[in-house]
């Protein structure tokens, strides 16, 4: 017992201090890109010696937005980005928005760190019939009747955020990783966990603080 409160007050010793010193409120609002190849497959690509072909793919990056509200530790992301993406024959256009709720803390004034878990909503739209579609377990597409059910078959996401800040500027990178856990199937918690860091996706984007 006498550990866990010593602990305790470790935790409440450096949080309140950073919670203290930071902005009671923070909006940022700019530009992302994401690579869309995990980090697996650039350390293959890699291997392979062909990065820098897949680098120069413009089909291998998403680019979008990116808004960030922070209330002293408490953070909310919200990032739309939008890419093309060819499956067998076909071609989509892949839009996903990504909702995110977590923490945020300033590192001695010269960066921020933050963590979040959110829904990651993808909605893959066939570029010649226009209709909306998902892919089952075997990688085949499945039309939908409406966008809900883009929704409730979409995973929740962990992301990661590091920003430098530049005066009112702040650039960062950030990294993504998709969990196996649907709304579809709420029961399912465990698969919160069963993601595997070398799925995840690196990203940068270049905010620009509103207040």
């Amino acid at each position: 017992m006498k550990k866990r409160f010593v602990i305790s007050l470790l935790i409440v010793c450096v949080l309140l201090p950073t919670a203290l010193s930071a902005a009671l409120l923070d909006l940022s609002i700019g530009a992302t890109a994401q690579y869309n190849q995990p980090l697996g497959q650039i350390k293959t690509d890699a291997e392979n010696e062909v990065l820098m072909d897949a680098f120069m793919d413009f089909e291998n990056y998403s680019l979008g937005a990116d808004v960030r509200l922070k209330v002293l530790l408490a953070q909310v992301d919200l990032v739309g980005k939008f890419s093309q993406e060819t499956r067998g024959t076909e071609k989509y256009t892949k839009i996903e928005t990504l909702a995110t709720a977590g923490i945020s803390m300033d590192v001695l004034g010269i960066a921020r760190l933050g963590f979040g878990l959110g829904p990651n909503w993808i909605v893959r739209m066939n570029n010649d019939s226009g209709e909306f579609t998902i892919f089952d377990d075997n990688d085949d597409p499945v039309e939908l009747d409406n966008l809900g059910e883009t929704f409730m078959n979409s995973p929740v996401a962990y992301r990661a955020t590091l920003d430098f800040k530049l005066g009112k500027m702040r650039l960062g990178v950030n990294y993504t990783l998709d969990t196996e856990y649907t709304f579809e199937k709420p029961a399912e918690v465990d698969k919160l966990f069963t993601g595997k860091f070398d799925d995840g996706k690196f990203g940068v984007s270049l905010l620009f603080s509103l207040f």
